[in-house]
């Protein structure tokens, strides 16, 4: 599964050059070296049958290969000076790998994303998109485990969502891939912390600096958008001691601004001399969760019924649709105020959901964050969910579509998240809720 035959033609000939020089080294068992060579040269004749007429036709040189193993056995066994013997085989391996190189098709390019999150998906798929029309690329979809963490920091439960992906993502199971033996060209990723998030973690298999050594170019896109009005270098400085930024071969960012405020932020976390690393590392190309918001329509999507059954009104029109977000930090921040906050959001709505339909949508690691940090919420905020849920007058969405819903919501209101910045880009209305007015 995606072997790339060409390349590793050309791998497997670099190999009996090396051999072919360690036997006339004299400091090694040639015996063994012969045995070694002739498996090269049959493997070789192997692949190059995936080439049809093409591979036949080097069908030959490779005779002249196992004609050049023969002698150097022949020479061996007489203890004589296989150095003449020796040239001949590197000599006619270049040759074939010369060969190879000129009249064997290019190998495809291979680029790997490996979300973590499905509902983080979008922040790559435009990417994968492209790759995937792309005839000279093969992308694939990998989703990666992850844990989440208990109040001691140790790994708990695991969590593997290849099956939570839209149908028309071909998913690759991560248990069926060595990633060191198919080395893809790229891999893409958009989880920055490693060993860092306090919440949850991604299987340490797929930390950057394991991901930097099996593939030419580790490409991280973050999971989030920002407000650029009000960023800085000092903001960016957590997120810019994160691992992948030393680790990543590329780092692509929302805009040519938040690029410059990242390069200042790296500058004054490791000196001056390293702005040239930062400059060329790093990207202003666009974050493909906007540019996927900025094209959905409301009429695209694929509204489930139970849905519909509290948007549409009795005359056919739709109601207002009002997201309301609850996230990470502010519940980390409020505790109990928030949760205050929640339950009189939810009554408010009740109240007008004969004309306004609220879709509350929760972060997707908010219960994770609150087992592994502020324990003693936890029980409150299932309850509140819970009763949500059975009195059945709203939207409760926890799927992994979050375009779906910021295309059928016609604004927002919560807290401040990177949500509210793909509704800006949606051209849609955005109100913070203030949790800090409650008593």
């Amino acid at each position: 599964m995606y072997v790339r035959n060409k390349k590793i033609i050309q791998s497997k000939l670099d190999e009996i050059c090396v051999k072919g020089r360690l036997m006339v080294s004299g400091a090694n068992n040639n015996a063994a070296l012969l045995n070694d060579l002739i498996d090269e040269v049959i493997s070789i004749g192997e692949l190059l049958t995936h080439y049809g007429n093409i591979g036949a036709g080097l069908i030959g040189n490779l005779e002249n290969l196992a004609m050049d193993i023969e002698s150097i056995r022949v020479a061996c066994e007489k203890e004589k000076s296989i150095r003449i013997n020796v040239a001949n085989l590197i000599f006619h391996a270049k040759k074939i790998k010369d060969r190879v190189e000129g009249t064997i098709p290019n190998d495809k390019k291979l680029a790997f994303f490996l979300p973590y999150k499905a509902s983080m998906w979008d922040s790559l798929e435009s990417i994968w998109s492209a790759a995937k029309q792309d005839e000279n690329w093969e992308a694939v979809v990998m989703p990666i485990p992850y844990f989440d963490r208990a109040c001691d920091a140790t790994l708990k439960a695991w969590h593997w969502e290849g099956n939570d992906f839209p149908e028309n993502i071909p998913i690759v199971d991560y248990r069926k891939i060595n990633l060191q033996e198919v080395h893809p060209d790229e891999v893409y990723i958009h989880n920055p912390y490693d060993a860092y998030n306090i919440v949850t973690s991604v299987h340490p298999d797929y930390y950057s600096d394991k991901l930097k050594k099996i593939t030419d170019k580790l490409i991280y896109i973050p999971y989030f958008v920002s407000d650029e009005n009000t960023a800085t270098p000092q903001w960016a400085e957590r997120h810019a001691r994160m691992p992948v930024f030393v680790h990543a071969d590329i780092i692509i960012l929302q805009s040519n601004r938040m690029r410059d405020i990242y390069i200042e932020s790296l500058v004054n976390l490791y000196g001056e001399n390293t702005r040239n690393i930062w400059s060329s590392k790093i990207k202003g190309w666009g974050s493909p969760k906007l540019e996927k918001v900025a094209q959905d329509r409301r009429e695209n999507q694929e509204i489930p019924e139970s849905w519909l059954k509290k948007i549409i009104k009795s005359d056919g029109s739709w109601k207002k649709v009002i997201m309301y977000g609850t996230g990470l930090s502010e519940m980390l921040r409020s505790n109990e105020k928030l949760l205050n906050k929640i339950e009189n959001t939810l009554a408010f709505f009740q109240k007008r959901k004969d004309s306004v339909m609220m879709l509350w949508r929760p972060h997707p690691l908010i219960l994770a964050t609150l087992e592994s940090m502020r324990p003693e919420l936890v029980a409150r905020y299932i309850r509140i969910v819970d009763d949500f849920k059975k009195a059945d007058w709203g939207i409760w969405d926890d799927t992994t579509d979050l375009h779906r819903s910021i295309s059928i919501s016609d604004a927002y209101y919560g807290d401040d998240s990177s949500v509210i910045f793909l509704f800006q880009a949606a051209r849609k209305p955005v109100m913070l809720e203030a949790i800090d007015l409650m008593n």
